[in-house]
């Protein structure tokens, strides 16, 4: 038996990086998953991980559509009502850096990223609030520990930590709003991770860039490295068990590799 056998579970943002990696997890553990994203080649990659994880078509559904969208939004809870009959856990994943195409200092950026970052999981919630109230559900926000810190100095930095220093807030507050009804948000705020958040968002760089990046991740990350997406699993699987994870609530997880806590060593300063 899995620990979530009979649980249905809405992971946005679910076709790659940290998203998928948790959905696969949650269905190997018995979950029921909604498969989200925009892609429809990474939509089908993931539906086959999962068949190759021998998960059944009937434990699957597929919801497509940009999330900031309310057409995609209402098709994420009406559709998994119709398919499992029910909502357990809600997993806000879905996320993006800038706005392609964007000037990241303009107000174009500043409403695209809001609308991803910090409306969408807001409305979702809205959405499936009635549901989990019925299953005492759970809720967990992925934000970013560019919530608590700045990663680098850049102009996409300026919305971005803004959105996720606001998920954590709006994370913390629903907390102590939805506790009275059983229900417990939670939030994990990654670090240096390897996915195709760049890619998905314009962001892509040429080799030389992409080198002098990694070496800013290894200098600035006191563990030396990225991270697995995989390496989250067990705390998604903590946050969102009823019983294992039943008194923790209102948590932002910082899972970064020690990044959040780097200082210069001041024997690689020049003066």
């Amino acid at each position: 038996m899995g620990r979530f056998d009979g649980k249905s579970i809405i992971v946005t943002g679910s076709s790659s990086g940290i998203g998928q990696a948790a959905l696969i997890a949650f269905a190997k553990e018995g979950a029921s998953v909604v498969v989200h994203g925009t892609n429809s080649e990474r939509i089908e990659k993931t539906r086959q991980l999962l068949k190759e994880a021998s998960i059944s078509e009937d434990r699957i559904l597929v919801v497509q559509g940009e999330i900031q969208k309310e057409e995609t939004l209402q098709n994420l809870v009406s559709k998994t009502l119709e398919k499992f009959g029910k909502i357990d856990v809600l997993v806000n994943n879905a996320g993006i850096s800038n706005a392609s195409g964007c000037d990241p200092t303009s107000i174009e950026n500043f409403d695209q990223v809001m609308a991803v970052n910090l409306r969408a999981p807001f409305r979702l919630i809205e959405l499936s609030l009635p549901h989990l109230k019925k299953t005492k559900g759970n809720i967990i926000n992925v934000s970013s520990v560019a919530a608590h810190m700045t990663p680098m100095n850049s102009p996409v930095m300026t919305v971005y930590c803004a959105s996720k220093a606001a998920l954590d807030r709006m994370t913390q507050v629903q907390a102590l709003q939805f506790a009275p009804f059983g229900i417990r948000v939670n939030n994990i705020n990654p670090g240096p991770f390897t996915t195709n958040i760049s890619a998905r968002n314009n962001l892509q760089m040429d080799p030389a860039h992409r080198e002098i990046g990694e070496k800013i991740v290894t200098k600035i990350t006191p563990l030396g490295r990225s991270a697995d997406p995989k390496e989250l699993n067990e705390i998604f699987l903590l946050l969102a068990d009823s019983d294992k994870g039943s008194f923790i609530t209102g948590a932002c997880w910082v899972i970064d590799g020690g990044m959040s806590v780097y200082a210069t060593n001041p024997a690689d300063l020049k003066f």
